[in-house]
């Protein structure tokens, strides 16, 4: 006598709902290791930008002190010159 399909026949309600409750969870692991990986590279990309801007404004006031020296300078020289220029005369 072959017990399995005995056995298959008196518990299936209880085997299927075992098998549903085990893809369910293996479901729920499966997405759940995606929504930590998502996570994980949505806060490295967003510290990769939070850089990136603060690179971006480093820049822009250092571009900014270098423009105003340059003015400097350069009105500087232009009354150097000008003044040589009357010392010439």
């Amino acid at each position: 006598m072959n017990l399995l399909p005995v056995l298959l026949k008196k518990y299936w309600l209880q085997l299927s709902v075992t098998l549903l409750i085990a893809v369910l969870a293996w479901t729920t692991d499966h997405y759940r290791d995606n929504a930590i990986q998502y996570k994980s590279q949505r806060d490295t990309a967003s510290h990769s930008l939070t850089l990136a801007n603060e690179t971006i404004s480093d820049m822009e006031v250092r571009q900014r002190d270098v423009a105003a020296l340059d003015a400097k300078y350069t009105k500087e020289l232009a009354d150097a010159q000008n003044r040589n220029t009357d010392l010439q005369r």
